[in-house]
This record gives C-alpha cells, structure tokens and sequence, in this order.
C-alpha cells in the first residue's frame, strides 16, 4: 500500500557525490539502419518542441485535438514560492516548423509528467501506445527529441533495465542505452513498432552513457487528474509504511508472501482502522498482493495511488507470532493524500507566503512536514521555510523549520490565524512583535522588529473585484514596511485573498478614496479584471486628474492601460505592461517599452507577470515615495 512520505524525484540537472544526473551531449543522429525509414516518419509529426522563457525540451501528441504529454520540470515556472506555477508564454515547434501557443492543464515533478493544450483547425497525429507493462529486458527503442541547436534526433538502443528503484523516485524507471540528450526532456521512448513505452525524462553522464524513462502506464494514469484538477491526485489510506518482503525477512518471519507493514503513525487514520506496526498484508479488495523486491513495492503502492480518492476498499493481514497469525480484514475509504512539502530534491505543492521586506517565508505545517523533518508531532502552528541573510527575520533569530505558534500572546494553528494576528499588528505598525517557536523539541520566545519604511506614507491599492493579480504580493509588502495602507474596490466589495480561506476587507469605495486628503500614492492592481476598471468612468478620471496635478500613480500588468485611456494620447507616456497587452497601448498612441520596469514623470509602471519583478518594483516605487 501506499506510504505517504515519497521518495524525492530526480531533475534532469541534478548533481550527487557519486555521479552527475544530467543531460548528455547531443549524439548523432543514427543511420535509417538502426531504426527503419518507414517508422521515423511515422513518428516524426507526432513529437514536438517545447520552448519557453527559462528553457526547454520535447513532447508528443496524445490525440489528435492537441493534448501533449511532457515532463513536469520541462514546463515547470521559476517562482520559488509557488512550485504549482508552470512557466509563461510556452510555445510549441511542430515538425513542419509551425508554431502554437500551449496551455499547461497541469503537472507533476514526480512522476515528472505534464499535460500541455494546442488548439489548430486540422488535427494532429498522436502516437500510439504500446503496453509498457510488459516491456522486457533487451527490447530495441529509440528516443526522439529536440535537443539544443538541433532540429530532431533519433537516437536508438535497448531497454537495459525496466526495474530502476534507486534513483529517488516514486515509480519504477526504465533505463536504456539510447542517449537522452540536453532539450529531450519530455520526449517519447518508442518501441520497434514506434509505439511509446515511455516520457524520456533524464539521463547519466558517465562511462555508460544511460538514460531513463517513466514507463507510459504511468502517465496514463495521470492524464485525467491533470487534465481536469491541474494536478496529479494520490489517493491514500494515512500514515503509514511498508516494506518488501525480501528473501532474508521473509525468511525471519516466516512467511512466504504479502507486504510487510513496517510503521504505522499513531493517531493516523490507518491506525484508526486497526493496522498495526509488524501486521503483514496479504490482499487489497480479496486480491492477493506481494512484494519481494523494491520494484514490486512501488508498482503495488502505484497501483493504489492512481485509484479514485473515496473509493472503498479493504486490507487484509496477518497479525501475530507465526504458527499462531490470525488473519484480519479492516475495511476503509481512500484519501486524498495532503499536498507535498518540500524535501530532497521534491518541489512540492505547498504554496510559501512570503514577507520579502521582513526576508520571511512561511508555510501551512501539514503532518507529512512531521514526519519528514522530525518535528514534533503535537505543536501546531506554521512553518518557517525561508529565512534571508541579514533580514529583520534573521535578526530575530528565526531559522528555517522554526514552528511560530503564537503571535503577540495569541495562540495560532494555521496560516490563516497566522497572518491575521501578524498581519494586523503590522498594520498597527507595532514596535515589536513577540513571536512563540519551537525548534525542534526545544520552545523559544522571540520578536520580530520592522523598520517600517513607509510609515506615515498614505497609500491606496485599487483593485478589480475579480481576475486580479498579485494582490496579496503587493499587500504584504506594503503592510510589512509599515504604509498606512487602505484596499479601494468598486463597490466596496470584499475580495478574496489568493490561496487562503480569508477576506480581503475593502476599506473604501472610489468615490471615498478620492476625497483623501494628500494621498501619497495610488498604486492599481493588474489582471484580467482591469477590464472593469477601464470602463470605469470615476476610476479614469481619478487616474488623469493625479497625472495632470503630477501625484505619484503605480500600476501593476494590464493595469498600465488605465493612465494611457484616462489621458486620451494627450500625454506620449512611457508605460510597460505585459506584452500581450502592448498593441492595445501603442495603438493609443503610448510610447511602450517593454521593460521589466518604467518610469514616467510621477508614472510608475511594471510588467506583474512574476512576483519578483512585482517585489522590486514595490522597492523602488517605495524609494521614490520617501524622497
């Protein structure tokens, strides 16, 4: 069955004591002898490229309406406090050189699988697949890819392995001789028959040349999970392990097959059941089940995993000292196993919440954080994930895997009790804020002391009710340097807060922040729902009367549109937004530049199509505001 701490997952560019795992060098292409004519042209319009702004790598066609598998650190974005976040602006690079914009549906690390969407008019051509449960030892492939600075490669071997257990990750692996180039990442492992047996997803540099592939029984058990959920959704009985029966322990024990329970958390809902520590499972649903080898442990526990969270099933075991095992039968319902956190090489799925001006970044603690870094199983409260050098947190002593569980005296069990507590007392600007840890077993009082730099700076985030983004970003910042700080929404509507079960209260309507005496700055949050604010008859008017009487004005994405309709070409501003938005500017006569950042006179301007730039543009937006 399935343990809930997993083994962490391999990237194509790790690096270990022993060995690098990494791309090889691109091969040459090899002759039509070794893989015949007729199959690289079947195959060859069914694979793809994968391009975009951090990297790249290779795909093909599920079917013939654009779906394509791919790895999941193919498409995977660069927010470090988002690991759900796949990269912007992804393109893909047919056979014929055409190109499409891709939608990622959803993706995985580990199994390191993706799902992308094309949409054209005509119909593309999807692979076959071939059944990659029966692969077997010494069976001719070959791998087709995309690898950096050329156009296509075909490189063919053998299945050297088809049980590779040792590489830190979740499901077995194949392993073949045939090179897994730099860019053929995501790429089709095919059979003789061109038939996939596999998503191509990294390979080892060294005297054996090998590489390794996730068998395609794997990503098909995936597919729907990502395509309708965005993510690959494990399905569990909680806490506990399990160990092969291997022949030594089989021996000991003496018994002949099952799956030896080896841990069973206490308090756990398998515990709640009736498993113990030492039980030996010897059937699923009446099936029986057995594992004497690592590979039969993970192909078991896979085969749990993919089954619909809800679904009943039973365990049934042998308890007892041999000659005198009963046999017990316990029946339940599957789980939905809790997001990942981070671990290993793992990039989880917990979303950080990060005070980038106090060098802060925490997490929702989750019992798998328990288990995987020996905290103490009783505290509740959030985890410290990030702590920056010579930061007001550092100053405060806090490290990393700290558990805040009060903050100012009051007691918090969520990241939600968490950041309305801390968030409160920044906005009362509070000298020091005493904040309750433990470490490890050891519980230690300490306080946090803002510099507050915007103290006294009267500042008015204007918000769509909708479709925003990055408003929590920018209300974090802003509340951690101390700004006197009020959230204007049309209609005084209240928003909700990104990723958390907690109301953004608005504090003013427009025609309320308008009346506001020597407002320092109006700073517009940016997303699809600017489109209301564009038609906002008091917003526009707002937004020219601050440029014409020279008051600083801030937007953020698709905000920068506001000041270019609000002055009617009366004015050639220099704004940036996102490109996608930059037609619509130039043809309102702005003079668009592209940049991360702009400045204007008392316009500021950034892109707010990553939380980084949104960050550096709060910094530097707050520099001009105490000049």
């Amino acid at each position: 069955m399935k343990s809930t701490v997993l083994a962490s997952f391999v990237v194509l560019s790790a690096v270990t004591s022993s060995g690098i795992l990494q791309a090889q060098e691109p091969t040459a292409t090899p002759s039509g002898s070794d893989i015949p004519l007729e199959i690289m042209e079947k195959v060859d319009p069914s694979v793809v490229s994968i391009q975009h702004e951090r990297a790249g790598g290779t795909g093909f066609f599920l079917s013939e309406d654009g779906y394509i598998l791919t790895n999941g650190h193919v498409i995977r974005g660069s927010d470090a406090e988002d690991p759900t976040q796949p990269a912007k602006s992804i393109t893909v690079v047919l056979n014929d050189e055409r190109k499409f914009p891709a939608k990622v549906l959803g993706f995985s690390m580990d199994p390191d699988v993706a799902l992308l969407k094309i949409e054209a008019d005509s119909p593309f051509q999807p692979v076959e697949f071939a059944d990659s449960r029966n692969a077997t030892l010494g069976m001719a492939c070959f791998a087709v890819g995309t690898p950096s600075g050329l156009r296509r490669t075909f490189t063919s071997g053998i299945l050297s392995s088809v049980d590779r257990t040792d590489l830190n990750t979740e499901t077995v692996v194949f392993q073949t001789d045939a090179a897994i180039n730099p860019g053929n990442s995501g790429g089709p492992l095919f059979d003789q028959q061109g038939r996939v047996l596999g998503i191509n997803t990294y390979g080892y540099r060294g005297r054996n040349n090998l590489g390794f592939t996730i068998p395609i029984h794997v990503a098909e058990g995936m597919i729907e999970d990502l395509k309708t959920r965005g993510r690959f959704v494990r399905s569990v009985i909680p806490h506990f392990f399990t160990t092969e029966l291997y022949d030594e322990l089989a021996t000991s024990l003496e018994i002949d097959r099952g799956v030896l329970v080896s841990w069973v958390m206490p308090d756990s809902e398998a515990e709640s059941i009736g498993l113990r520590t030492g039980d030996i499972l010897v059937a699923v649903d009446g099936k029986p089940v057995s594992a004497r080898t690592k590979a039969d442990l993970l192909r078991l526990e896979w085969d749990q995993s993919v089954r619909p969270a809800g679904e009943e099933t039973s365990l049934t075991v042998l308890r007892g000292e041999p000659g005198e095992r009963k046999e017990l039968t316990f029946r339940t319902t599957l789980r939905e196993m809790e997001l990942l956190p981070t671990f290993g090489l793992h990039a989880g799925e917990i979303v950080e919440h990060r005070y980038a001006t106090l060098g802060l970044g925490l997490k929702e603690l989750v019992p798998l954080h328990h288990l995987i870094h020996a905290l103490p199983a009783e505290r509740e409260g959030v985890l410290v994930h990030f702590v920056e050098d010579n930061s007001t947190a550092k100053r405060a002593d806090l490290q990393r895997l700290d558990i805040i569980h009060r903050v100012g005296g009051k007691a918090v069990r969520t990241l939600t009790e968490f950041r309305e507590e801390f968030e409160n007392a920044l906005r009362e600007t509070d000298a020091v804020i005493p904040l309750h840890i433990t470490r490890k077993k050891l519980e230690y009082i300490t306080a946090i002391a803002p510099d507050y730099s915007l103290k006294g700076k009267k500042v008015v985030l204007l918000s769509p009710k909708e479709d925003h983004e990055f408003l929590d970003v920018m209300y974090r910042e802003l509340v951690a340097k101390g700004a006197d700080l009020q959230i204007c929404v049309p209609g005084k509507a209240d928003l909700d807060r990104e990723t958390l079960e907690l109301k953004l209260i608005a504090d003013l309507d427009i025609s309320d922040a308008r009346k506001l005496d020597d407002l320092d700055l109006l700073l517009i949050v940016g997303g699809e729902g600017v489109n209301d604010l564009l038609e906002h008859e008091e917003v526009l008017a707002w937004v020219e009367e601050r440029l014409k009487e020279e008051k600083m004005l801030a937007t953020v994405g698709k905000a920068g549109l506001i000041p270019i309709q609000a002055m009617n070409g009366e004015l050639d501003l220099k704004v940036t937004l996102p490109s996608a938005d930059s037609s619509r500017a130039l043809t309102q006569g702005a003079n668009y530049t592209g940049n991360d950042m702009e400045k204007d006179g008392p316009l500021h301007s950034c892109t707010g199509e990553e939380r980084d730039v949104i960050r550096t543009f709060i910094n530097k937006v707050s520099s001009d505001l105490m000049l």
